[in-house]
């Protein structure tokens, strides 16, 4: 007669068997601002981003070592994600990764998307956005009721775009917080992602987590940053994070939460302090 150590491990067998694999969705809609950053000096890439979506959004970002990262967003789907991705690893330029990725050869649905992509070639920091026309400026009947495009600057190796958002405030201030300076020295690329995803938060963020009573700004936020001599980095599904399991890079924090709660960036800054206390950020 079997004994108890050997049934229950056959026991523990089958149940792990008869466990499906998480449905990811394949496509997500209006995922809405974003910071994507590099540090020419060391290599780290970053991304850092917040929406209305109460989805985790972390498979909006691509992120290459040494070479450069980048947001894909607005209407967005895995695939155009990875075109974007296997552009970065190539080593194309931001310009090049737009423009490929903006084919209609390759994409036949561009009007659905945004991208925001910064890279460092021979020495030199490109940056480069693309807004689909039809979402690009303000927009909304019958008053203009949200803003989305794309600001950069390839001095700081960062660029700040987004979609259906209050005003233009949202990015230019997330831009202006990442170019600012702290006196007190947080200054790391993830401090300034942090800030400037909260400066856009300040704006007033997604049109959707507003109302007359509630100004949540988001419902999802994010950052992932990779060092200079990691391995390339993007999430294998839309809907997943990788946070706290080996496949995650050195920051992944991710949060989301029910439209009309609180507001995820207030957790994000919370457990970003937290691993900040305990992390190596030293040169």
């Amino acid at each position: 007669m079997p004994s108890a150590k050997t049934i229950l491990p056959a026991l523990l067998l089958g149940l792990t068997s008869c466990q499906t694999a998480p449905d990811y969705p394949t496509t997500l809609d209006m995922t809405t601002w974003s910071v994507a950053a590099m540090d020419p000096a060391t290599g780290d890439v970053g991304v850092a981003s917040a929406s209305c979506v109460s989805s985790l959004a972390d498979a909006l970002a691509a992120l290459v070592p040494g070479k450069g990262a980048a947001a894909t967003q607005a209407g967005f789907n895995i695939n155009n994600r990875n075109v974007v991705y296997e552009a970065l690893q190539e080593g194309l330029t931001a310009e090049e990764i737009i423009e490929r990725v903006t084919d209609p050869a390759v994409d036949s649905m561009t009007n659905r998307r945004q991208y925001g992509v910064v890279t460092l070639n021979d020495g030199a920091v490109h940056v480069a956005g693309f807004t689909a026309p039809s979402r690009l400026g303000v927009t909304g009947e019958p008053e203009p009721t949200r803003w989305a495009g794309v600001m950069g600057d390839p001095k700081w190796a960062v660029t700040v775009q987004g979609n259906t958002l209050v005003n233009e405030r949202v990015v230019a201030d997330g831009l202006e917080a990442f170019r600012w300076d702290d006196p007190t020295g947080f200054n790391t690329l993830s401090d300034r992602l942090m800030r400037a995803l909260e400066a856009g938060a300040v704006a007033g963020g997604d049109v959707r987590c507003n109302n007359e009573t509630t100004r949540q700004t988001a419902a999802m936020a994010f950052i992932v940053v990779a060092r200079g001599g990691d391995e390339p980095y993007a999430t294998e599904s839309i809907g997943m994070s990788d946070q706290g399991t080996s496949a995650a890079p050195w920051l992944a924090i991710s949060v989301a939460v029910e439209r009309g709660g609180d507001n995820p960036l207030l957790e994000l800054r919370l457990r970003y302090d937290r691993w900040r206390r305990g992390a190596d950020v030293g040169r």
